[in-house]
């Protein structure tokens, strides 16, 4: 579904990600019996797509728009967006990279306990393999997260996998 919105800001956030696209209430309301999850694949004028959800705010539904997508479109508060959101068919809401893919299919028991987590959960870890740029270090981040999971008995503690990437860089820094 396309329609035109204003890139805006809320008023009182002074968060990095505050700046939003308000959905039209018609067109959220027919992309919920398309995407009952909020969960879609936003594209901003013809030329960038990215997987997001329709968040709810007071009395209506916006999609988040980052500081980089903002500077690639050269995107500024008030201005006019041609937006396209369609149905998010993908396996977990998002691309997942082909290094963490491996991982899982590498690692069952990592694999059972990753899945057993929830969709936002992994959403999250795949996001913070997704933005490292080096493929090696993308694999073994994806291992230290399985090890955690295992060591954490499918619990994920974020601030215990924070201290687990800074051992795991320490033990292998030359």
């Amino acid at each position: 579904m396309k329609f035109t919105g204003f890139l805006s800001v809320f008023d009182s956030n002074s968060l990095s990600w505050e700046k939003h696209i308000p959905i039209p209430d018609a067109i959220f309301t027919k992309m919920l019996k398309f995407a009952p999850d909020k969960r879609v694949v936003c594209t901003l004028n013809n030329s960038l797509s990215y997987h997001c959800a329709m968040m709810p705010k007071g009395t209506f539904h916006y999609i988040l728009v980052n500081n980089e997508t903002c500077k690639k479109l050269k995107l500024q508060v008030n201005d006019k967006v041609e937006v396209e959101i369609i149905k998010d068919d993908s396996k977990y809401g998002m691309n997942i990279s082909e290094e963490l893919e491996e991982v899982l299919f590498s690692d069952p028991e990592g694999s059972l306990l990753f899945h057993q987590l929830t969709l936002g959960k992994q959403r999250s870890l795949i996001h913070i393999i997704n933005k490292i740029k080096s493929s090696q270090t993308k694999i073994e981040k994806s291992f230290v997260v399985l090890e955690h999971l295992k060591r954490q008995k499918g619990e994920l503690d974020f601030k215990k996998l924070n201290e687990d990437f800074k051992e795991f860089a320490q033990k292998n820094s030359i």
